[in-house]
Parts: structure tokens; C-alpha cells; sequence
């Protein structure tokens, strides 16, 4: 988690303003960084860690060489084979990035104040109202960062902005529980029904995220189960299936059914890690299926 004082302060790594698939009407998502899940299919894998990190683009690398000359731990060299950058050993300094022409080299994350985040997201009230709709606030996990993320809420509700937390559930219940009085719908991720399978996409303990989602449930009943559909594995019937009857349990209505993404492999380039998955299609008639089985007392809806 960060260390701040009282939530006064936050690492946020995108903040997304008239955003229109992240709940009704036009909103803007606000990104905090840090995640204690590790899910192989991650679509922004610079959200992990907590902490601002230096990411390089080779795309847009021109070998110009000037991060050559600045950076004090002459992490970065340029030879026949092109820009070469040496991520152990860096301290996340930026002057590489400061002098970057073309942005191959950038930092994400910036420390911002809660007066910063909330004033920027004021800037579009007027959008808010005139469309229904408000703030989301999401990551990485906000669950990293519970304090900040528990300010942000509570300054937006003054100001009567609708507001969502988008949540994987994995991180203190206590935390969880306590963004309540502040979040008119909770967007809750269900990724896999398995726990040995939940650990070994996640790297996390599925109890965790099935006992936050239960306590959750108990205070509120404005929840949204998310399911990503990854292909060969999240996609299953019988995956599907169960997080169906944990919603009929629960008696959440609606379930969001989320299509996988393969756009993420250059993030994954930005940030010096491998993307296995790659390119992977939806089996067909996937959706067809998948939207017949719930329970009548269930809203299913394919988020694209």
C-alpha cells in the first residue's frame, strides 16, 4: 500500500475524462496504480506495481541517443542493434524521459494530491449531469491504495458525483466494506470459480475474493459481477456457470460479461515483460451460449 498521510495523497496512472463504457452516461475513470494480483490476461500491466516506473517504447525509439547522456546510473546505450536499456538499477528519475524527443521513454505514475484528483474530475460536472453520469474509479486496484481511494469517494459524494469502484475484491474487507456509504455501484470481478485455478492465472487465494464479495453483499446491493471472457480460460461453461449461481446466491441482478482484449501486447513491451496469450478469438456462438443460461432473475449484458 502507499503511505500517505491520511489519503491526502496518491500514485495515480491515468485519469480518463469522457470516458463511455465504464458505467452510464459520460464519466471520467480515474486510475490508481498498485495491484496485488498478477492475472496473466492483465490488459495494463504498468498498473501492477505500485510504484511510478520508467516504461520504454521501442516503437517510437529513433536511437538519437540522448538518454544516453543523462541517465546517472548509464542505464541506456545505443549500438549497431538499435537502444538497448538496462531496467534493473533504475531509480526512476526521468531525466531520460525529460529529454526524450519523441516519448519513447515515459513514466507512469505520478504522486497527485486528493484536492488534484477531485478538482480534475470536478472539471466535468457539467457532463455528469447532463448525461447521468460520474466518476469511476479504478486500476490496477483501488483496494492498494484504501485510504486515497476511501478520500476520493467521500470528496466526489459531497459534491453529490455519481460514483463507481471497480474492484477485483482481492485486498482487506474492512477497506472494502467501508467505500460503501460512498459508492453508488460497486463493479466486481469474477475470474475463476477454481481456486487452484485462481491461483495459478491470478496469483491470488479465491477465498479472499468470495468472502469480500459475501461481506460486500451484505451491506450493499448495488453490485455488478464482471466476468472477463478470456478464450481457454475464463470462458468455460462451467466457469460461467458458477459465477451465475454465486450471483443467484447472492441475489445480485446483473452480470457483465466481458469480451477478452488482445490490444495489451505493447504495454507489456512498454514495461519489459512477456504477453503469452497474444492473439485469441471468442469460440463461436460463445455469447449466444453463455446469454441463455443464466437464471431468469439475472441480467446478462456483453460489455464491448
Amino acid at each position: 500500500m502507499v503511505k500517505d498521510s491520511g489519503g491526502n495523497s496518491g500514485i495515480v496512472f491515468d485519469i480518463d475524462h469522457y470516458a463511455v463504457h465504464d458505467g452510464p452516461g459520460i464519466r471520467t475513470c480515474i486510475f490508481l496504480k498498485g495491484c496485488f494480483l498478477s492475472c496473466l490476461w492483465c490488459h495494463s500491466p504498468e498498473s501492477q506495481s505500485i510504484k511510478p516506473q520508467l516504461l520504454y517504447s521501442s516503437s517510437r525509439c529513433t536511437h538519437c541517443g540522448a538518454c544516453t547522456t543523462v541517465c546517472p546510473k548509464a542505464l541506456h546505450s545505443i549500438d549497431a542493434n538499435g537502444h538497448k536499456f538496462k531496467r534493473e538499477g533504475c531509480i526512476t528519475c526521468g531525466r531520460c524521459a525529460g529529454v526524450c524527443p519523441t516519448g519513447a521513454l515515459f513514466i507512469c505514475g505520478t504522486r497527485m494530491t486528493l484536492d488534484e484528483v477531485v478538482n480534475e474530475a470536478l472539471e466535468d460536472m457539467t457532463f455528469y449531469k447532463n448525461s447521468g453520469g460520474g466518476v469511476t474509479l479504478t486500476g490496477g486496484e483501488v483496494l492498494c491504495q484504501p485510504a486515497f481511494t476511501l478520500r476520493i469517494l467521500q470528496a466526489l459524494k459531497k459534491e453529490e458525483v455519481h460514483t463507481i469502484v471497480e474492484t477485483s475484491g482481492y485486498g482487506n474487507k474492512q477497506d472494502l466494506i467501508d467505500l460503501v456509504p460512498y459508492t453508488d455501484i460497486f463493479y466486481f470481478d469474477y475470474k475463476l470459480g477454481k481456486k487452484e485455478l485462481f491461483k495459478k492465472y491470478t496469483g491470488g487465494d479465491l477465498e479472499v475474493v468470495l468472502e469480500n464479495l459475501e461481506a460486500l453483499r451484505k451491506k450493499t446491493e448495488s453490485i455488478v459481477l464482471r466476468i472477463p471472457l478470456i478464450p481457454g480460460i475464463t470462458d468455460s461453461v462451467e466457469n460461467i456457470n458458477s459465477a451465475y449461481e454465486i450471483a443467484n446466491k447472492l441475489k445480485i441482478g446483473a452480470v457483465h460479461l466481458l469480451p477478452y482484449n488482445s490490444s495489451a501486447d505493447a504495454k507489456y513491451d512498454w514495461c519489459g515483460m512477456n504477453y503469452s496469450l497474444g492473439k485469441l478469438g471468442a469460440r463461436p456462438g460463445l455469447y449466444e451460449e453463455l446469454l441463455d443460461m443464466p437464471p431468469k432473475d439475472i441480467k446478462v449484458s456483453v460489455v464491448r
